[in-house]
């Protein structure tokens, strides 16, 4: 067996120079988003004042909005190209410290990712509630400078981590309650978010659901949609309520703080809110959402339903279509061709988009009851990260054999074999073992009702997953 050198994949230690910033901290810069009953013109006129003010700051004309002025996705002719961050920001001295800082900004679950939707993009939440206020920041001097050099820290640390998860199409829910005022960023931090990210960012982000908005964040929306562009607008959607949101996305997968779901239970029902569904009847052939061993009962002893064998050799004669697995395919087409294979009916892959073949691929195995990797193996999983290539498939094939279930190795292995293929033709596809492992990882293994789950343990996954496809036949191997 030969083996490259493995590789390393930390972003260094994030070492922030101020100087350059230049974004000073005012509590001033952006009025309390906390929910308020009644909207007075007072209010009003202050977020108008402190949207002047940052207009004025930031050198956009004198605080009058014009057609020159506005923030579009095309925005890198006149700002510059900014998807890469400047070399004076990043100072990779030691492994070790960088690893550190990664996990300070993560265990405050910030931000997460959290599988994939109904239509298999990927889900980045962000939830304000877990913002820490700046007395708690005080007391990490060792790691942050002040409450401004925080955000700062955070913002470089997740444009590393989630800029592989954007090259594909994702979705983006952010929970709102639980802002405070000595927990927010400022208004002029917010807007360098918005210039930071580049096109990508804005152009893959095909939904963005802001849930529990307060009526003061939906006036502050207004002010600031001048400055963004009309595509971006169209994306927003508001969940008054988690059942709201439940309706495009499925609520399970999703690490949502126990406050927010106490504050959501106090909600007064509303007559506009959606209620929710009931629950879906299985098909007399059922192949989703249900577990490996019922697939295999009905398949004279197999788990691997007709639903993946299809797909996956459909998916072969489009091998090399560029973007493979980064598009979703329809909601609408994916929800056909499961009811047609849940009801036993034939499925005619070729008068599909290969985009949504490869969805079905992602939707089985995120609607496994159980994740497909499964949590006899996770501390092991973990603790790998230290061992070098050769240990780690070693480590890898004897963890599977031993502890995985026989029908969940066996649907894996089908699974990671083809994702080898598919890596085989990353030059035209594009589509690379560490491309794949970003796209399946989350779904293979998915804990989001663990507290102590966060970006560092979903790095590591993908890491395992990105192993598996590289050296498949070392790994799937029995003794």
């Amino acid at each position: 067996m030969e083996i490259n050198a493995d590789e390393d994949y930390n972003i260094g230690k994030l070492k922030l120079d101020q100087t350059n910033l230049d974004l000073p901290i005012d509590k001033n810069d952006i009025p309390d988003l906390e929910y308020d009953d009644e909207i007075s013109p007072l209010v009003a006129e202050v977020v108008e004042n402190d949207l002047v003010t940052f207009l004025e700051e930031s050198k956009i004309g004198n605080g009058q909005l014009t057609s020159d002025n506005l923030i579009d996705e095309d925005f890198e002719a006149e700002l510059g190209h900014q998807s890469t961050l400047s070399p004076s920001l990043i100072d990779c001295e030691t492994e070790k410290k960088s690893n550190d800082l990664k996990e300070r900004i993560d265990r405050y679950g910030i931000v997460n990712i959290c599988g994939s939707d109904l239509t298999g993009r990927p889900i980045i939440v962000i939830s304000a509630y877990n913002l820490p206020d700046a007395e708690d920041i005080a007391k990490e001097k060792e790691y942050f400078n002040s409450h401004q050099h925080f955000f700062d820290v955070l913002l470089e640390v997740l444009y590393g981590v989630l800029e592989k998860y954007v090259e594909s199409e994702y979705t983006l829910v952010y929970f709102h309650h639980g802002l405070k005022s000595s927990s927010q960023p400022s208004f002029n931090w917010l807007a360098k978010v918005y210039k930071m990210l580049d096109r990508k960012f804005k152009k893959n982000l095909k939904a963005l659901y802001v849930v529990h908005p307060t009526m003061l964040f939906k006036v502050l929306w207004q002010f600031i949609r001048p400055l963004i562009s009309s595509k971006f607008n169209k994306k927003v959607t508001y969940c008054n309520t988690l059942a709201e949101l439940g309706v495009h996305i499925d609520l399970n997968i999703l690490k949502i703080h126990d406050q927010i779901k106490r504050y959501d239970a106090s909600l007064k029902p509303r007559k506009s809110s959606v209620t929710s569904n009931e629950t879906e009847k299985l098909g007399p052939y059922q192949q989703f959402k249900v577990s490996l061993q019922t697939i295999a009962d009905a398949n004279k002893g197999d788990p691997i339903p007709l639903c993946v064998k299809e797909a996956v050799i459909y998916l072969r004669k489009n091998i090399d279509e560029e973007g493979l697995f980064r598009k979703s395919g329809s909601f609408e087409r994916i929800k056909e061709i499961q009811n047609l294979y849940n009801y036993g009916q034939p499925v005619a892959y070729h008068t599909y988009e290969f985009h949504v073949a490869a969805s079905i691929l992602k939707a089985f195995v995120r609607e496994l009851p159980e994740s497909l990797l499964t949590d006899t193996i996770f501390n092991e999983m973990m603790s790998m990260q230290v061992l070098d290539v050769v240990d780690k498939v070693e480590v890898a094939r004897d963890l599977l054999n031993a502890k995985l279930p026989a029908h969940n190795y066996t649907v894996l292995n089908y699974l990671i074999s083809f994702l080898n293929e598919v890596a085989q033709h990353s030059a035209k596809n594009k589509m690379d073992a560490r491309n794949l492992s970003y796209v399946f990882g989350p779904n293979f293994l998915r804990k989001a009702n663990d507290p102590d789950y966060g970006l560092v343990n979903i790095e590591r996954i993908n890491n395992f997953v990105e192993l598996l496809i590289k050296y498949h036949s070392d790994i799937f191997t029995k003794d």
